[in-house]
Formats: structure tokens, C-alpha cells, sequence
């Protein structure tokens, strides 16, 4: 938030603590207020460790979907996203979010094969 003057000096208001009479606002001043959309959190690093032992790094943000992670993990790895259990802790990760499953940074995440039926 700041204003500009009538003479067009312009003052940030960006302490908190203080009131709004603290920045001496005179009739006429105007003011103005930017909205900005918050960061979005650092991407975290984890590892899936696929059916064959090999290790890959994904870079993720904390807020993905556990299916948004699947079809990266079936992008890089041609493994359908139908096909993959991964699990993360013992869970095995079936729908919401990866925070969901505790994934932090350098979490290993393993991904193991459906047993297909027949």
C-alpha cells in the first residue's frame, strides 16, 4: 500500500504496526493499494525408485497432486500412471495431495507394478 501526495511525493505504508495517522495523509492524497499474488513455495527434490531399482530425481512443488505426479512418472519412465503403485512411508499414494503422504525434500518415493488381473 502507498499514497502520493497532491505535490506527488509518494510514501510506502508498509509497517504494519503503525496507524494509518502516522503517515500524515492530507486531504487529497491519494491511495493506492497493489495486490500481489503470494509466491509460490520452493520446489522440493524427491526420488522414485522404480520397479527396476533405479533411482530418478523429480522436482516437484509441495502442493502436487499425487496424479499430476503419476503422469510425470509416466512421462519419464513410460510406466501408465494406471499401472503404478507408489508408496511413500509404507502408504501406498492413491489421490490428493503428495504433502499429504509427508513427502518432504529428498523424500524416495518407491513405485512398484499393478499386478494385472487374468
Amino acid at each position: 500500500i502507498g499514497t502520493e501526495s497532491c505535490s506527488g511525493r509518494r510514501t510506502p505504508l508498509n509497517d504494519d504496526s503503525k496507524p494509518i495517522s502516522y503517515y500524515s495523509l492530507q486531504h487529497g492524497s491519494q491511495v493506492s493499494l497493489l495486490v500481489t499474488e503470494p509466491p509460490l513455495p520452493a520446489p522440493i527434490q524427491v526420488f522414485l525408485k522404480n520397479e527396476k531399482g533405479q533411482l530418478n530425481t523429480y522436482d516437484i512443488q509441495p502442493g502436487e497432486t499425487v496424479s499430476n505426479f503419476k503422469n510425470r512418472v509416466e512421462s519419464r519412465e513410460g510406466v501408465p500412471a494406471s499401472q503404478q503403485r507408489l508408496i511413500h512411508e509404507s502408504r501406498e499414494m492413491q489421490g490428493g495431495k503428495l504433502e499429504d503422504y509427508n513427502v518432504r525434500n529428498h523424500s524416495t518415493i518407491y513405485m512398484t507394478l499393478r499386478l494385472r488381473g487374468g
